[in-house]
């Protein structure tokens, strides 16, 4: 039976893990065309690797392929293999890469998507059967509880990998992602969300929200979530909304039958917020830290400092919840004194775990767009997307900028020590 849409995960073979988590956007678009009376499949290339040859694309009336900018490469190969299966299917392309519309093969592709897609995708599919290039700018859902839930039941294969801290399992059955409000009220220099989607956060509601959890315990079995708004507590009344609706609904019934992890910024950051997260099931909470020099803050990122960190961490973890920093090395603002500064946070903190990643200006950014207002250039040549860990194992440390009053090999330098300082906490604690 040939369906009448084909949505597409890339492949992601730079990634350590590749099925942490699912396609959400697909399947909240899968979710839509079948709504509307149409097939629908999805594919999940994730763990696939890099050979077409390993891929299987089934016929269909058009597909859809997701992406960040991280996946240009993967989104333009599938784009051509698609092509070269079915010459005439139209191809759709959507997701943060549409940010980089100049680096897709545009005479592979027929319609390039920027923008939350769900209200404009049974549109596009009719426009491109009579327009042969469209690039589009989708208009944001105002109200999220008008969606229907998530495709699940489409989701090839096993739920979502390990989420959590060193890979711990708390229940059985896998893993999914949900959302539980889109936007975020910060316009951080590094953060390229605000060229796709509105800074004004809107929320569902906490029954909505309950309404899916429950239905991934009853229909999936799946008892582990990934929380992944951009920041879970920017609205703070209604993370405690949804998660007293959770504490009232029948999921908690027998004891504490969900877990769920969620990334949220260093303010709020009271006990009783987090109190709040862990009587609704909340394990482990990553925080926004990004560095612990407030002067590369002041810069790139005005939404809570180092003592806001400190101070979020505490609380959190005297809630009975783990906590994760996530920092940057590589930043535009970057001194001698920033070293110091993310080493003392890092030796001293008292999270159990630190994410560092190379700080990479990511098209749509402030910084991408206006790097001189953030003292820095783009390297030519730079890798875009650097991910610090693959397969293989850590790569190159290299800074991806210029940064004004430091050298490339001193910055260098110092990316090296936080990054060596970060892994020997990961690996042998603070014992």
């Amino acid at each position: 039976m040939m369906h009448d849409m084909c949505l597409i995960n890339p492949p992601h073979p730079e990634l350590v893990n590749p099925h942490a988590q699912d396609a959400l956007g697909l399947l909240y678009l899968a979710a839509i065309v079948e709504q509307n009376g149409q097939r629908v499949k999805i594919i999940n290339l994730s763990g696939a690797g890099r050979n077409p040859a390993d891929w299987t694309l089934p016929p269909a009336g058009a597909y859809g392929i997701t992406g960040t900018f991280l996946d240009i490469a993967m989104v333009n190969a599938v784009a051509e293999e698609v092509r070269r299966l079915y010459p005439l299917a139209p191809i759709l392309v959507g997701g943060p890469v549409a940010l980089s519309a100049e680096e897709l093969h545009r005479n592979r592709i027929n319609c390039i998507v920027k923008g939350e897609a769900e209200n404009a995708i049974m549109y596009l599919l009719d426009k491109i059967k009579h327009d042969s290039h469209v690039f589009h700018k989708a208009d944001a859902p105002p109200d999220l509880d008008d969606l229907p839930l998530p495709a699940r039941h489409l989701w090839p294969g096993s739920t979502g990998g390990d989420i959590f801290i060193e890979g711990h399992n708390y229940f059985g059955g896998g893993t999914t992602t949900i959302l539980t409000s889109r936007g975020c009220p910060y316009k951080c220099g590094f953060c390229a969300s605000p060229a796709l989607v509105s800074r004004k956060i809107r929320m569902r509601s906490a029954a909505s929200v309950v309404a899916e959890l429950e239905a991934c315990v009853r229909d999936f079995g799946i008892h582990q979530f990934r929380f992944s708004d951009e920041h879970f507590t920017a609205g703070r009344d209604h993370a405690i909304e949804v998660c007293r609706g959770i504490m009232r609904s029948r999921i908690l019934e027998h004891g504490d039958a969900i877990a769920w992890r969620a990334s949220v910024g260093v303010r709020p950051n009271d006990l009783d917020l987090f109190q709040m997260m862990r009587g609704g099931g909340c394990r482990e909470i990553s925080f926004g830290v990004e560095s612990a020099d407030p002067a590369v803050l002041d810069m790139i990122c005005r939404k809570g400092g180092p003592a806001d960190a400190k101070a979020a961490i505490q609380n959190a973890k005297a809630a009975g919840m783990k906590t994760k920093a996530l920092m940057m090395v590589g930043t535009p603002g970057e001194t001698k004194e920033t070293m110091i500064h993310n080493l003392r946070f890092i030796r001293t903190g008292q999270f159990d775990a630190v994410a560092i990643t190379i700080f990479t200006p990511i098209p749509g950014s402030d910084i991408w767009e206006n790097p001189g207002k953030y003292k820095c250039e783009i390297r030519a040549g730079a890798i875009r997307g650097l991910c610090l860990y693959d397969k293989s194992g850590r790569r190159r440390i290299e800074p991806t900028i210029d940064v004004e009053g430091i050298s490339f090999e001193g910055l260098s330098e110092q990316m090296q020590a936080v990054v060596t300082a970060a892994e020997c906490i990961n690996k042998i604690g603070r014992g």
